[in-house]
């Protein structure tokens, strides 16, 4: 059974080459349930507009047109 998170992440991956193609580099995009749902130049402008769209906001998907993600990352913490 597939979360939302992995649905926006596969999403993201197919959707990448066109996100850079029709997107300024660095502007910010939103996709959740595997569609594009917003984009703005400005990350506050866009957790504006998606407060007031999308019910859980923690299962979007947020880029920035053009950059690269790596597809792990180790996360470590000292205590």
């Amino acid at each position: 059974m597939s979360t939302i998170r992995d649905i926006n992440q596969t999403a993201f991956r197919q959707l990448k080459p066109s996100i850079d193609r029709n997107y300024p580099y660095g502007r910010f995009v939103a996709i959740d349930g595997g569609q594009i749902v917003a984009d703005s130049a400005d990350i506050v402008d866009l957790q504006r507009v998606l407060a007031a769209r999308v019910n859980d906001t923690r299962e979007v998907l947020v880029v920035q047109a053009g950059h690269e993600y790596p597809d792990y990352v180790d996360i470590l913490c000292g205590t």
